[in-house]
């Protein structure tokens, strides 16, 4: 191949590299959330709570095979490995295009998705989950300390900045002016709704660009090899 094509192919090598590895992070995190995670009891929490480290592990996955694909695949100079890799980012980008139109169309929708979340993590007494929250957002209950008052039970730690639930919180600490989680929760989302559009549209244009260079380098690696394809 030509200067030019020597040289794209090795950017997009490195770039390969990082999500390969970015990849192989993602599943270690997964794991450790979802070993993590076995600790606590669930039982009677009516939630699974090991459906987000799952989602990163699986998300992980995804990443480290379409990596591997293009590794190996300009590594080798294999026209046909580079060519699925090529169809595999193509329909992440397609993926990915969807989803950032949906959170662009329905703002409203996906706040309200958000505060939902919360609502059935108190309607289903995950108190480990409603806990996380309350530490991670400074909130009380699901829409005030109140809810706790009348589900009859005391105002746990986790309200009054302890991370241990059983402790108890005294008049002093202000748990009485937290807002609800289900309130900080929307707020949190709709303070970043803009980070989180751009942010995937940016990771769309990015997908792209990786697609069309993919398409030309397969092209070039079909052209170089006189239409022998290269598979190992």
């Amino acid at each position: 191949m030509g200067c030019l094509s020597g040289i794209v192919n090795f950017i997009l090598y490195i770039v390969n590299i990082v999500f390969l590895i970015v990849g192989i992070l993602l599943i270690v995190l997964g794991s450790i959330m979802l070993s993590d995670l076995s600790h606590f009891d669930g039982a009677g929490s009516g939630t699974n709570t090991d459906t987000i480290p799952i989602c990163v592990t699986v998300l992980g996955g995804l990443i480290f095979v379409v990596s591997f694909f293009g590794c190996y695949g300009i590594f080798r100079q294999s026209a046909c490995m580079t060519g699925a890799y090529t169809s595999m980012v193509f329909i992440l980008f397609i993926l990915q295009l969807v989803l950032t139109c949906w959170v662009f169309v329905n703002r409203s929708a996906f706040l309200n998705d958000m505060t939902n979340l919360v609502n059935l993590l108190w309607n289903s007494k995950d108190y480990n989950a409603m806990g996380v929250l309350e530490n991670t957002f400074g909130c009380c209950g699901d829409t005030g300390y109140t809810n706790y008052g009348s589900m009859g039970l005391s105002v746990p730690g986790t309200c009054c900045g302890y991370l241990d639930r059983q402790t108890t919180c005294s008049a002093q600490s202000g748990y009485q002016s937290r807002p609800g989680c289900s309130e900080k929760f929307e707020e949190f989302w709709n303070d970043n709704m803009d980070i989180i559009r751009w942010s995937g549209l940016g990771l769309c244009i990015f997908d792209l660009i990786v697609f069309l260079i993919a398409g030309a380098l397969t092209n070039c690696m079909r052209t170089q090899n006189g239409g022998r394809q290269v598979y190992a």
